[in-house]
């Protein structure tokens, strides 16, 4: 399809970092860390000689109809084969030139980026100066990725709950960057995003007008919710606990009161498909209004009042297609959809994923809002006109 003078924001796509990328922005302390205690926990890419950790990793390696898991099948998410027709640059995390290659050849003008899940793998023990290390890094290293297009390619800044004071620092250090376009919290696994201890850091996002993204998590921490009980099958735990994750973390957010406490907080849900938001939004307006004790004695209004707010914007999951995504936006309205393609994950259908969502029947100003307006919406200090 013709794509005029459409423009298109990914919001959703992963950047790295490998730590051999990072490394010159690391700590001597912590290139020592990883050097002498973590080398079991050490791999190298297939393609390249990027390496990360995956330490704190869960296999899923059963399949379903047989007994026992596979233990002959080695590595991160053993048997995922992905939907891409082409393989990304094996450079595209490493050099922001070859990201911009591969975004020119898709017809991609905009990327929000995120760490990719194995980055997890920091927040999986317990040794937090090593993850608020790697977190200093991997902003300072961001700066410099993302400065060399700054109009084209973004980025969050990462907290953690486990030191909030750093997280805080981060955030008034790093907010005004031109790549900075929102925050991303870490949680260990048994925390929840509503915890009290967590308010100065959505105070300071608020403060610096920085999006909250809500992100889903596979199999590294902190890991998705249900991430346990998928029998060992990869197939029910990709299929069940990303949108599990997201509703949790929209439920969560909405319920709580931040929208109330932060009148102009924008928050964004995002690789958790979009589907389930219209049943969802009805299933807690009725336990908020049946299970009032459960929720905080001063919010405002109903869960899908804040999710129809101008406020919440959810990132599209494009296997569902357009005849499911039309009727989402027919019921919820054309302000909250995000186009997004999970890139340059397997997940993503480089290089056809703009095709793919172009091809949907919609008006030009329905398309618009999907494949731009609503993205520059949420992520609204991005300097992309």
């Amino acid at each position: 399809m013709a794509r005029g003078n459409l423009k298109i924001f990914d919001s959703d796509t992963h950047v790295g970092p490998y730590v051999n990328v990072l490394e010159p922005y690391m700590s001597e302390r912590d290139r020592r860390v990883l050097a002498e205690e973590w080398g079991e926990f050490k791999s190298t890419g297939a393609r390249t000689d990027n390496t990360t950790f995956t330490r704190g990793a869960r296999k899923y390696l059963r399949r379903l109809g047989e007994a026992e898991a596979d233990t002959s099948k080695k590595g991160y998410m053993a048997g995922f084969i992905g939907a891409q027709k082409k393989s990304p640059s094996s450079q595209v995390d490493n050099d922001p030139h070859e990201r911009i290659k591969d975004m020119d050849l898709e017809g991609v003008d905009v990327n929000l980026t995120l760490p990719s899940g194995w980055f997890g793998t920091f927040i999986g023990h317990d040794d937090v100066e090593l993850e608020t290390g790697m977190i200093s890094a991997y902003h300072q290293w961001m700066e410099d990725y993302c400065g060399v297009y700054p109009k084209r390619i973004g980025g969050v800044i990462l907290c953690t709950s486990r030191d909030i004071e750093f997280s805080v620092a981060q955030i008034k250090k790093w907010g005004k960057s031109g790549w900075a376009w929102g925050i991303l919290v870490y949680t260990p696994p048994k925390v929840p995003l509503d915890h009290p201890d967590i308010e100065p850091i959505w105070k300071a996002a608020a403060d610096h007008d920085l999006a909250i993204t809500l992100h889903t998590f596979t199999v590294m921490p902190p890991y998705a919710p249900g991430g346990t009980d998928n029998w060992e099958n990869l197939f029910l735990q990709r299929s069940a606990s990303h949108p599990w994750c997201g509703m949790r973390n929209v439920a969560c957010v909405v319920g709580s009161g931040i929208m109330d406490r932060y009148s102009d907080i924008r928050v964004g849900c995002l690789e958790a498909g979009h589907s389930w938001l219209p049943f969802w939004m009805a299933r807690i307006d009725e336990h908020a209004r049946t299970i009032p004790s459960a929720l905080p004695e001063d919010l405002k209004m109903l869960p899908s009042e804040y999710i129809k707010s101008g406020r919440f914007f959810q990132s599209i999951e494009i296997p569902e297609g357009g005849e499911l995504t039309n009727m989402i936006i027919d019921f919820l309205g054309e302000d909250i959809l995000m186009y997004a393609s999970d890139y340059p994950h397997g997940e993503s259908h480089f290089p056809e994923s703009v095709d793919l969502v172009m091809d949907w029947t919609m008006s030009d100003e329905r398309r618009s809002k999907l494949m731009w307006e609503n993205a520059c919406k949420l992520y609204a200090r991005a300097d992309v006109t």
